[in-house]
């Protein structure tokens, strides 16, 4: 499976913002416009479009503090129409991959929790309830290994 995170640029910026969750999943993620444009504000912050192939499947933002190697994970999505395929799962390996090329020992995420929340497929990649909630998400936590 040929996934890669890719940077956004002129080129391709319309289709990442044409990318969108299953319609029951949009109160779970905010859209890559508004993403996009938090991340020109925020030089902590670092985007990119998922890709399978050829075809844009996902957007991935992260916050990072290279000071204290703090790797977040601010947003991440999945277009409907790939949901289910591996893509996903991937393209968080990938990320996980950055973090520890950043120095990271762990990294973190919020998670709306509901019927049709993220918080399973975090879950099932080894992300952690922390039992703390960043307004009205839950904090998630993975510890980092460094392969050998």
């Amino acid at each position: 499976m040929d996934v890669s995170l890719r940077e956004v640029t002129a080129e391709n910026v319309h289709d990442v913002l044409a990318l969108q969750v299953a319609p029951e999943q949009t109160g779970y993620v905010s859209t890559n416009a508004k993403s996009i444009a938090e991340a020109h504000f925020e030089p902590r912050a670092w985007f990119r479009a998922i890709a399978a192939g050829d075809a844009l499947v996902g957007f991935a933002m992260v916050y990072r503090v290279p000071e204290t190697r703090e790797f977040h994970i601010w947003r991440y999505m999945i277009d409907a129409r790939y949901q289910g395929k591996g893509y996903g799962r991937k393209a968080l390996d990938l990320l996980l991959d950055e973090a520890r090329s950043h120095g990271a020992t762990e990294v973190t995420l919020c998670v709306r929790p509901g019927e049709h929340s993220a918080f399973d497929f975090y879950a099932r990649a080894g992300f952690e309830d922390t039992g703390e909630l960043d307004g009205d998400q839950i904090v998630m936590r993975l510890a980092l290994v460094t392969p050998s």
